[in-house]
């Protein structure tokens, strides 16, 4: 929201739950302001955040320091609104549903993965959305009936996203029985069925990026 909302030519003020408010957001108040924003938080860097109109935002060339999606999403989504180019640099590939989801709307400012890339100024097309299953929320039954003895359990109309579908790759690798049927774009994004059946599994040695 804070990205959408920096572009703007209206006062908000952002609050957050007991949790939220303790979380500092610096890495996200910190490339806004370049862009031109004006936003202002707690002594900590806190919420609540206080974001208020400016004539126009600037394009900017971004190397985020940690890879993160909340803070790639947050420019991509000022960049709209900004003057020139908007570039967001990562260390590591993160989930990209942002990227896709401004694709499924046809925005025609221009959009380029790795880096990502959008170009102001450009228009949103309207579109019906499908929002995918969860494949987070998933990994528990994933897990659950690879682990329970006669278990058999079918996921339908899950997101398989590339960049979040990890733990498939590992249960897999470890002799998981889970079999990925009817695989298909919706809005955008990959979608399937799962069905995993219980099987023993055995120890591997994970790579960091998959559970980054």
């Amino acid at each position: 929201m804070a990205g959408v909302l920096a572009g703007q030519h209206f006062s908000t003020t952002l609050v957050g739950d007991t949790s939220l408010s303790q979380r500092p957001m610096g890495r996200i108040i910190e490339p806004l302001t370049r862009m031109g924003a004006s936003i202002g938080s707690s002594p900590g860097g806190t919420p609540p955040l206080e974001i208020r109109p400016v004539n126009k935002l600037r394009g900017l060339d971004y190397s985020v320091p940690m890879a993160s999606a909340q803070v790639k999403s947050a420019i991509l989504l000022a960049g709209l609104y900004a003057d020139g180019t908007t570039c967001v640099r990562e260390s590591a590939i993160t989930r990209d549903h942002t990227e896709r989801m401004l694709a499924g709307f046809k925005y025609s400012g221009g959009l380029y993965e790795h880096p990502a890339m959008v170009e102001g100024g450009g228009r949103l097309s309207g579109c019906d959305v499908i929002v995918p299953g969860d494949l987070s929320s998933a990994a528990f039954f994933l897990v659950g009936a690879t682990i329970s003895e006669g278990s058999s359990v079918r996921l339908e109309n899950i997101g398989v996203n590339r960049t979040r579908s990890g733990i498939l790759d590992i249960l897999i690798t470890m002799g998981a029985d889970i079999r990925v049927e009817s695989k298909r774009m919706v809005c955008g994004e990959e979608v399937a069925d799962l069905i995993v059946r219980h099987s023993p599994l055995n120890g591997i040695s994970i790579d960091p990026e998959l559970v980054s």
